[in-house]
């Protein structure tokens, strides 16, 4: 694959030379967004799990 750039006296010119130019910002924030729902959504998974682990446990008071 070439980007048919030859030589870096006309860099310049040269525009985007990936794919997607432009949706960074977009992109980052579903990102962003997909993270902050994966940690949500893995707490509440956790909090389930410890619930059910601790729910089945009596602890007498210390005397």
């Amino acid at each position: 694959m070439s980007t048919g750039i030859t030589s870096l006296s006309k860099l310049t010119e040269v525009t985007t030379v990936y794919p997607f130019a432009g949706l960074e910002v977009p992109l980052t924030l579903v990102t962003i967004g997909f993270v902050v729902l994966f940690f949500v959504w893995q707490v509440a998974m956790e909090a389930k799990h410890h619930k059910a682990i601790i729910g089945s446990f009596t602890a007498s008071p210390a005397e």
